[in-house]
C-alpha cells in the first residue's frame, strides 16, 4: 500500500508527507478526512467549525491522537490585506480534531487551508465563496426554508413534537391576559413578541436578569434569518411551572428546564445557549472545548458513575444513599444542603466541588457525553432547535401576535464602526 502511494505521489511530483506515531502507524494527508458546516459560506455561526479525521496509509482511521499539533490551519480572506479571524484546533484524543474559528468581520471570500508537514490535507484548500458574514452582521435570509436547508436542520425534532402536542392551538390574546395573572406575581417571566423580525419584551416578576440570555439568542437569530411572527412567554426560573397533573387549563410556557412531571415547552439551557453565542469570546467552557478535555486514556478511566450537586430533589437523596450502599458502582455526594435536613448518617459529609473536567475521568460519562455533544449540541444544532421551535409554535397561533402595551423593543447590538457589515442579500418587495 505504501509503495502504491509513493508511486502515486511521484507522478504528481510530490513525495507523501507521513507521520509515524508511537504505534508505528503513518498519517496520510490524502486519505485523512475533513468535513463540517464551517466549510460553507452560508452557515453563519458565532464560531464556525469543521472536523478533521486522521487516517493512516492503510486507510484506517486513528482512534487515538496522532499529536496535538499535527495539523496546521490557515484561514485568510484573499481579497483583503488583513483577516480578522481567530482559530483554535481542539484535539479530541480519538483521532479526530475540531477546528473552530471566529470571524470579527465579513469578507467577500474566505480560504481555509489544512496542512500536514506542508502538504494539503484531503481537499484543502477550501474556498468559501461569499459574501461570508460574521456573527454580528445584521443580514437575515428572507427565505427561511433555504436557511433551514443550508443549516441542514432536521425536518422534525421529537422533543418539540412532544412538547407542542399538548397545545393543538395557541390564542395569543388569551395567553397575554391569563399567564401574567396566573404566574406573573410569583414567578420571573418574560413576555416576548417577534414582529417583522424585531424583538419586543415585557417582564413580570422581580428577578428578571436572566432575560439577557433569551434576548441574545433571539437577536442572533434575527440577524441570520427572517423569524416568524410569534408571541410567547419564557420562564426564567430553574424549575418548570406547568404541572402535568394540573387540573387547570394548561398554558404554553417556554422553559430552560423540564421533567416528566411538567408540561413546560423546553429549550436548550441558558448556559448552553450562552456558550454557543460566546464561543471563543468571554466563555471558555463550551461544547467544543470540553471535547478536547477528555481526561486520561480510556483504559485509565474510572468505571464508577460520578455525581455532585445540591439537595434540590428527593431523587438526589436516594441517589446518594444508593452510592453509600454501593460505592464501587456510584460516587455520588452532596456539595450543599438547602432544601432538606442534612443527616450525615444517611447522606455522608458535605464534600467540596470538583472540577468539571474531573467528570471525564469516568468511563460511563466521558464517551457517551462526548458523542452526544458532537451529534446534538453543536452551535448549528442549537440554532436549528430554537428556530424550529418558534416556527412550529407560530403555526399553532389562531391570531396575529401583537406588540402589547408595556412592551419595549430589545435593541440590537451596535455595529462595529471599524469593520462595518454590508448586507448584500436581496430585499423583499415589502422592504423595497
Amino acid at each position: 500500500m505504501f509503495s502504491v502511494l509513493v508511486l502515486y505521489c511521484f507522478f504528481l511530483g510530490a513525495f507523501p508527507a507521513l507521520a509515524e506515531t508511537g504505534e508505528g502507524r503513518q498519517l496520510c494527508p490524502e486519505k485523512s478526512e475533513i468535513w463540517g458546516p464551517g466549510l460553507k459560506a452560508a452557515v453563519v455561526l458565532p464560531a464556525r467549525y469543521f472536523f478533521i479525521q486522521a487516517v493512516d496509509t492503510s486507510g484506517d482511521k486513528f482512534t487515538s491522537s496522532p499529536g496535538e499539533k499535527v495539523f496546521q490551519i490557515k484561514i485568510t480572506a484573499p481579497d483583503e490585506q488583513f483577516t480578522r479571524v481567530g482559530v483554535q484546533v481542539l484535539d479530541r484524543k480519538d483521532g479526530s480534531f475540531i477546528v473552530r474559528y471566529r470571524m470579527y468581520a465579513s469578507y467577500k471570500n474566505l480560504k481555509v487551508e489544512v496542512k500536514f508537514q506542508g502538504q494539503h490535507v484531503a481537499k484543502s484548500p477550501y474556498i468559501l465563496k461569499g459574501p461570508v458574514y460574521h456573527e454580528n452582521c445584521d443580514c437575515p435570509l428572507e427565505d427561511s426554508a433555504a436557511w433551514l436547508q443550508e443549516m441542514k436542520c432536521p425536518e422534525t425534532i421529537a422533543q418539540i413534537q412532544r412538547d407542542l402536542a399538548q397545545f393543538p392551538t395557541v390564542d395569543p390574546e388569551k395567553i397575554a391576559a391569563e399567564i401574567p395573572k396566573r404566574f406573573g406575581q410569583r414567578q420571573s417571566l418574560c413576555h416576548y413578541t417577534l414582529k417583522d423580525n424585531k424583538v419586543y419584551i415585557k417582564t413580570h416578576g422581580e428577578h428578571v436578569g436572566f432575560r439577557i440570555f433569551m434576548d441574545a439568542i433571539l437577536l442572533s437569530l434575527t440577524r441570520k434569518v427572517k423569524m416568524p411572527d410569534v408571541e410567547f412567554f419564557v420562564n426564567l426560573g430553574d424549575w418548570p411551572l406547568e404541572k402535568k397533573k394540573s387540573n387547570l387549563h394548561i398554558h404554553p410556557i417556554f422553559s430552560w428546564c423540564g421533567s416528566t412531571d411538567s408540561k413546560d415547552i423546553v429549550m436548550p439551557t441558558y448556559d448552553l445557549t450562552d456558550s454557543v453565542l460566546e464561543t471563543m469570546g468571554r466563555v471558555s467552557l463550551d461544547m467544543m472545548s470540553v471535547q478536547a478535555n477528555t481526561g486520561p486514556p480510556w483504559e485509565s478511566k474510572n468505571s464508577t458513575a460520578v455525581w455532585r450537586g445540591r439537595d434540590s430533589r428527593k431523587e438526589r437523596l436516594e441517589l446518594v444513599k444508593l452510592s453509600r450502599k454501593h460505592p464501587e458502582l456510584i460516587d455520588a455526594a452532596f456539595t450543599n444542603f438547602f432544601f432538606f435536613k442534612h443527616d450525615e448518617s444517611l447522606y455522608g459529609p458535605i464534600v467540596k466541588h470538583i472540577s468539571f473536567f474531573d467528570f471525564f475521568k469516568a468511563k460511563k460519562i466521558a464517551k457517551t457525553g462526548q458523542e452526544f455533544a458532537r451529534n446534538n449540541l453543536m452551535g448549528d444544532d442549537i440554532f436549528c432547535y430554537y428556530f424550529k421551535l418558534f416556527q412550529e409554535y407560530a403555526s399553532l397561533q389562531v391570531s396575529e401576535p401583537q406588540i402589547r402595551e408595556g412592551m419595549k423593543r430589545v435593541e440590537p447590538q451596535t455595529e462595529d464602526d471599524l469593520f462595518p457589515c454590508t448586507c448584500l442579500r436581496k430585499k423583499t418587495k415589502d422592504e423595497l
